[in-house]
């Protein structure tokens, strides 16, 4: 199972609102007349390629702000929807004009793709078929007078639909509703400046095409960098099927893990002693990775277990993307006649793998292949949540430490780890008791520190490395136990 799930709010304050607004008030009861733009037209079907478009420019926004979002040690992971923050920005421009609508067109790309935002809103629908739900709301303050003309192209286009902003504890009920309860007390305060707020919510809950076993579930060890490493739960399963590309110019392997509804997990592993997952961005093109991933093959994979909660303010990456404007003097007066600059952009996200659903089979935990390939996500990673169809990134994210609650251990890797190795067959003269258990925990520590076994080792040398695997499952077990607070290290 997979869960993934962003708001995303961006909150207007009017300059020179009094303690008693005398403004009359919008009235957000009655229905809204839709604003027709005759060069798209409301009842036209856009192409996949359309969609496939949008999808490359809301890549590329993604890839921006993730570069923005740099991990460090307060914040090991980054985890965002580009999907949420291109609805958020595109409404927006709907009421921007002059030079502000020329920055947010040129960060959306929207001047380089006619009838964006007809394509961008027509993907809400489109959604509907996979496994994502999208919400968004209008918050009014009462006595702000919002144009018409905003609220129905908001409407038309984003299914953003005004209602009155009239207290902190509704807009928080209204966050936990559409977060199924994931988010809560999203708002401490609400600023009586604040006279607009554009909310934007997506949801995914995904099932895995092919699914992993939780009684194959064991420890494992993530390397976070040549010094450290932490414990994990690893997901496993001996026969996964699952694309496969090692990339020369990104010095990474990318694989491609399906889920049920057109959805793709992508994952982007750079290779060991390489470079550092943030330097892959630059590089990043999911459309071409996409056209060049090979076919299926079935392969061993281990995957940590994640469950990671990401909050941040906007404000500071968005400015070093060239939007600072919008906090101090935009131009937004195609929403109101009124003075108006963003306050805030912040967004909380949520992202878990795990294996839940997962019908229990004894028989996979002991069909280990030493002939197949094995895939082991042991390391800082890229991943990126893909509509199959349209190539849109719904969520993205950095994961360099999967467990942040958990204590760091040193790392015995001095020379990286190997993400993928093929065994070779099984020694003839190997002692034919040697239990399978032995077998897989000797693999897992050759693939893990970046060495292959050799057919003709010596007994002793064998029993010494199982000893050191044995150790450093113990010492990962025992850090799984407790809950202390983890020192992270910068990576």
């Amino acid at each position: 199972m997979k869960l993934c799930l962003l708001l995303l709010c961006l909150c207007l304050c009017h300059f020179g609102l009094t303690d008693e607004p005398t403004l009359p008030a919008f009235d957000v009861s009655g229905a809204v007349v839709v604003h027709t733009d005759h060069r798209c037209g409301r009842q036209r079907v856009f192409s996949p390629e359309d969609h496939r478009a949008v999808g490359g420019a809301v890549e590329r926004l993604g890839v921006q702000l993730l570069q923005n979002l740099a991990t460090g040690q307060q914040q090991p992971n980054v985890i965002l929807s580009p999907l949420s923050l291109a609805f958020a920005l595109a409404q927006l421009t709907l009421g921007a004009r002059a030079e502000t609508e020329t920055l947010l067109q040129r960060t959306l790309r929207a001047h380089l793709l006619p009838c964006y935002h007809h394509i961008l809103g027509s993907l809400a629908p489109h959604f509907s078929n996979t496994s994502l739900d999208v919400a968004a709301r209008m918050y009014v303050r009462p006595g702000f007078e919002v144009k018409p003309s905003f609220v129905e192209d908001s409407v038309a286009r984003y299914r953003s639909r005004p209602v009155p902003l009239m207290s902190v504890e509704e807009v928080n009920q209204w966050v936990e509703n559409v977060t199924k309860g994931h988010i809560s007390n999203f708002l401490e305060t609400l600023p009586h400046e604040v006279v607009l707020m554009l909310m934007n919510a997506v949801y995914f809950k995904g099932e895995w095409q092919t699914r992993f076993d939780p009684l194959v579930t064991s420890k494992g060890v993530f390397y976070l960098d040549k010094q450290n490493s932490v414990p994990v739960d690893m997901m496993k399963s001996a026969h996964y099927p699952l694309r496969l590309l090692e990339d020369p110019e990104l010095e990474a392997q990318v694989a491609s893990l399906p889920f049920k509804g057109n959805t793709s997990f992508l994952i982007v592993l750079p290779l060991p002693g390489r470079k550092n997952v943030s330097s892959l961005l630059p590089k990043l093109n999911i459309s071409d990775l996409y056209k060049r991933l090979p076919q299926e093959k079935t392969m061993q994979v281990n995957l940590p277990k994640v469950k990671l909660q990401y909050r941040q303010e906007l404000e500071k990456a968005l400015t070093n993307m060239g939007l600072g404007t919008l906090f101090s003097a935009p131009d937004l007066s195609g929403i109101s006649q009124q003075p108006l600059r963003v306050s805030s952009i912040r967004h909380a996200s949520t992202v878990e793998l795990s294996e839940e659903g997962v019908e229990a089979s004894a028989t996979t935990a002991v069909t280990l292949m030493r002939s197949v390939a094995l895939f082991s996500v042991n390391s800082p990673f890229l991943f990126a949540l893909v509509d199959d169809a349209s190539l849109v990134p719904l969520f993205m994210g950095i994961i360099t430490n999967p467990v942040p609650d958990k204590d760091l251990m040193p790392s015995d890797d001095p020379q990286g780890n190997n993400t993928i190795d093929h065994q070779p067959p099984m020694n003839n003269g190997r002692n034919r008791d040697a239990s399978s258990e032995n077998n897989s925990t000797s693999r897992s520590e050759h693939v893990a520190h970046g060495s292959s076994p050799q057919p003709n080792s010596a007994a002793t040398g064998e029993k010494k490395q199982l000893t050191r695997t044995r150790q450093k499952e113990a010492q990962a077990d025992e850090i799984c136990s407790k809950s202390h607070t983890m020192v992270p290290a910068s990576v």
